[in-house]
């Protein structure tokens, strides 16, 4: 991987905020993708919010950088965003394997409440509902 600094290459000050967006998107990337593998308890919904208030800042730094630099300093960026895209796969597996982990043990969950109800026995609510016997 490449590392990544928060310097825009061949001195272009206007590149610094979408390298500083790029930057930030990683961070919280790095951050889910470690807890995810880690079996951390996530906070799904505020990582999803910090990860579109990336991205805005991401276009936004983007849209502003492409009317005052060449193409050719835009294309400077390729290593930068090279590296953010392997830590979004790596990111996307781990939300993978947490999406599999999460389905298998619902199912395991699923299973044991079809083999309860099947073997003849009566949940409490049930006996008291009248449904037993």
């Amino acid at each position: 991987m490449i590392e990544t600094t928060l310097f825009a290459p061949r001195n272009e000050p206007a590149l610094d905020p979408v390298l500083f967006a790029i930057r930030r998107l990683e961070e919280v990337v790095e951050h889910e993708t470690r807890l995810l593998l880690d079996g951390v308890t996530v906070d799904l919904a505020n990582i999803n919010a910090n990860k579109s208030r990336g991205l805005r800042d991401f276009n936004k730094a983007m849209g502003k950088a492409a009317k005052t630099v060449d193409i050719s300093a835009l294309k400077s960026l390729q290593p930068f965003l090279d590296n953010l895209r392997q830590k979004l796969d790596r990111n996307c597996d781990a939300l993978k394997l947490h999406l599999r982990a999460v389905t298998e043990l619902t199912g395991l969950i699923r299973d044991a409440l079809e083999t309860q109800e099947a073997d003849g026995t009566y949940t409490v609510h049930q006996l008291r509902d009248g449904q037993g016997a």
